[in-house]
């Protein structure tokens, strides 16, 4: 999942292949389309040369080539409300194979996602052998629904993840296959 910013303009950066052989699209046109899933949008296309929304298919920005099969794109700030989850996809125009797709949900904090005053190391051990429990899903939320995510992302191998977070109570899921968790772990952070 990429950090995005609910009120501000954003860039996502995707690696995009070709379908037919899989080698990196260095030339071309790349576009990136932005879907509102949920709230007062949901349904509909984010639209980039008015900032508006609309039911059907529209470019949020066209793609611009960094560096092997790599290409970003600035999402406009009017595309980003926090609660709302985005679809999030990007198309070469000469296949128009959907080449990457991702679920997208704006960070509830101000800067990059996860972003707050306060450095907190989330570990992650088996509770039987308290080895560190490495490549686990982790992902925090403001609330105990697990609606509201906040951030998201893989433990190293010492079985860690570092949070910028503002002080409050979170709650913590973990998720890898061949093990079984009881979520979500309500932490505090101060």
């Amino acid at each position: 999942m990429q950090a995005v910013i609910a009120g501000q303009s954003n860039i996502v950066c995707y690696d995009v292949t070709a379908r037919a052989t899989g080698n990196p699209i260095t030339t071309g046109t790349v576009t990136f389309y932005l879907l509102a899933t949920t709230g007062t949008n949901a349904g509909k296309w984010f639209r980039a040369s008015d900032s508006s929304w609309q039911i059907s298919e529209s470019s949020a920005g066209a793609g611009i080539y960094v560096a092997a099969a790599q290409w970003q794109c600035t999402i406009a700030a009017a595309a980003w409300e926090y609660g709302v989850s985005y679809f999030i996809y990007a198309k070469e125009s000469e296949d128009l194979n959907i080449i990457y797709t991702e679920q997208v949900i704006p960070s509830l904090t101000i800067g990059a996602i996860g972003s707050g005053n306060i450095r907190w190391v989330y570990t992650l051990t088996n509770a039987t052998t308290g080895l560190p429990i490495g490549n686990a899903h982790i992902w925090v939320t403001t609330d105990i629904a697990g609606e509201n995510v906040v951030y998201k992302d893989e433990t190293n191998a010492s079985g860690q993840v570092v949070f910028y977070l503002a002080a409050g109570t979170y709650y913590v899921w973990r998720s890898k296959t061949g093990y079984t968790f009881e979520n979500p772990d309500t932490e505090v952070v101060s």
